[in-house]
């Protein structure tokens, strides 16, 4: 057992470390616990193992999918060499194998008051000749204060890890804009954790003053156990044999339970209140999942089957439903989930709209002959429409075959010019702030056609609307600041002004130009109306509004002056206050 851990301090320490995410159960809970899943999650058999297996007869166990059982005793541990986390889970069968009566809350409450944060490193925090930057609220909340009337303001840091190993660094503030920086020791302390961008940093303080300090890892290691010590088919072989021989003898068996990636121990509270979910083909969910971007704690997807297929494992409910996930991302995510796991999605009008595949634009153009002239011809373009772009903007609707008719020049050049001069006031089309209606010249430059390619993608109408991006968000916002672009009306101003804003549970982003507003009123006022939130973010009861800085810093809305905000902020994000 690792040094303190019958402390709270420890304990609180360990559950920081292993994750928002984190479900493990108090003593003298009932939980079920499912063979199966147990037997998934241990490491993938080698080559050698599965053609040994072919030709063997696997014994067979009554055995159910389920099993009932009391906790007995939870020690938290955490590896030696890598700071993973894990339980020893002490458990014991029940009689009862289909309760009806949850059981009662868990009142294990700390003893002391904790100040903590948990920071997602960025390539320069784990960079060798630099420091780790501490955003100034988790500075102001957890660090110990430093002396402001210093020159530079400095102070030294000791601090245990989950191992009860002494850590020094040196806290100091500095910079312009002026930031908490830990320095002297950081480096030390990355490279003896092996750390890299995309682990998170947590940092403790008890309420007397003590410090810890942990990790956790963007990627979880796998088991510790080598396949040459025990093989892959004697450890399935070993769950089974202990869990039959405890359910036959009623007695207690030990299972090591990793709380970031398994889920095969469920409490019967959270068991119970799943079953009346009655999950069904069709219906929409969420699921949260670890990742670096803070809006990525939840996704969202359609069930689109319902059953077991395991033959072992007959009536099952271990990832018994087939799950299809609304947008890719950079994480994998399994397409058999749990229901447990998955919480029902109750959608909004901002959520019924499906996000295109990451990196699959509709570039299809038709061209027809219109049949009363027979004089110029026309390209429809179909593109996804945004929910906000009607007859104020250049494209309309096809009702028939639904899709966005925008007029285009000949080849392909461009939009065709209006000589309606009444028509054109107020009916501008943007496309990274490029005005692709006005006055264009007959020569269009390569770039010029890239960009109405993209059309397709992500449209802009009016100069102070907001521009609709996928839910993958390309990065051709962030590119084109490097390209500079002329024409016959002068020089395109810098894209910088463009920031991206994500919402929680809204696939679809959107981007705002911070230059054309004065402050922080008018941001929340924009952001409020621009989905369809009004009065919800000002209120501060639902919604909290943060953003990331160049080196993915997260840091809350309104700690810094707004010009200094305009230069730094990267992306903003608006999330549930619980989260």
């Amino acid at each position: 057992m690792a040094d303190g851990a019958g402390d709270d301090l420890f304990k609180e320490l360990w559950r920081l470390c292993a994750g928002p995410l984190m479900d493990v159960p108090c003593v003298q809970d009932r939980v079920f616990y499912f063979p199966q899943g147990h037997i998934e999650l241990l490491p993938e058999p080698t080559e050698q193992e599965l053609r040994q297996m072919k030709n063997q007869k696997s014994p067979k166990y009554d055995l159910p999918s389920k099993i009932l059982c009391r906790v007995i005793d939870v020690k938290c541990l955490a590896e030696m060499e890598t700071d993973e986390v894990y339980a020893r889970i002490t458990l014991q069968p029940s009689s009862d194998n289909d309760p009806l009566d949850p059981n009662p809350i868990c009142s294990e409450k700390p003893k002391q008051k904790f100040y903590s944060f948990c920071k997602t490193l960025s390539t320069s925090d784990t960079s060798t000749h630099g420091g780790f930057s501490v955003l100034r609220k988790h500075a102001n909340e957890c660090l110990p204060q430093l002396d402001m009337t210093m020159e530079n303001p400095t102070q030294e840091l000791v601090a245990k890890d989950i191992h009860g190993v002494e850590w020094k660094f040196k806290h100091i503030y500095r910079g312009h804009p002026k930031r908490h920086l830990l320095t002297t020791g950081w480096s030390a302390f990355v490279a003896a954790k092996k750390l890299v961008a995309g682990d998170s940093f947590v940092f403790l303080r008890g309420e007397n003053g003590q410090l810890r300090v942990g990790v956790r890892r963007l990627n979880p290691p796998q088991s510790p156990t080598p396949s040459s010590v025990v093989s892959t088919q004697n450890m399935r072989l070993g769950v089974i044999v202990t869990a039959s021989h405890s359910v036959m003898t009623s007695t207690m068996f030990v299972v090591y339970y990793k709380p970031r990636t398994s889920q095969f121990i469920v409490s019967l509270n959270k068991y119970i209140d799943t079953m009346n979910n009655d999950f069904k083909i069709g219906m929409r969910f969420k699921m949260r999942h670890e990742g670096e971007d803070p809006l990525d704690k939840r996704f969202c997807g359609t069930i689109v089957g319902v059953g077991d297929e395991s033959r072992e494992w007959p009536n099952s409910q271990w990832r018994s439903l087939k799950v299809q996930w609304d947008e890719p991302a950079t994480m994998q995510r399994p397409d058999r989930v749990s229901c447990w796991e998955i919480e029902p999605l109750v959608t909004s009008p901002l959520n019924t709209i499906q996000p295109m595949a990451k990196g699959k634009r509709s570039r299809h153009a038709e061209a027809s002959s219109s049949a009363a002239s027979g004089s110029k011809e026309s390209q429809v373009a179909t593109i996804w429409q945004p929910p906000h772009l009607n007859g104020n903007g250049n494209s309309s609707q096809d009702p028939e075959n639904n899709k966005a008719v925008v007029p285009v020049g000949p080849a392909g050049e461009g939009p065709a010019r209006d000589h309606n001069e009444d028509r054109k006031k107020g009916m501008d089309c943007w496309l990274f702030g490029v005005n692709l209606t006005s006055s264009y010249s007959n020569v269009v430059t390569p770039l010029e056609k890239e960009l109405w390619c993209e059309a397709s993608t992500i449209l802009h109408c009016g100069p102070k609307e907001s521009i609709i991006v996928g839910a993958c968000e390309t990065e051709k916002v962030q590119s084109l600041n490097n390209h500079s672009l002329s024409n016959k009306q002068g020089h395109v101003p810098s894209m910088r002004t463009r920031t991206k804003v994500k919402m929680e549970g809204v696939a679809v982003g959107r981007a705002i130009d911070l230059t054309t507003l004065n402050g922080y009123d008018e941001l929340i006022v924009e952001l409020e109306k621009m989905f369809d939130i009004e009065g919800e973010i000002i209120s501060q009861k639902k919604w909290a509004v943060t953003f990331t800085d160049e080196e993915n810093d997260l840091m809350l809305l309104g700690d810094d002056l707004w010009q200094d905000f305009c230069k730094m902020v990267k992306r903003i994000f608006i999330c549930s206050k619980e989260d």
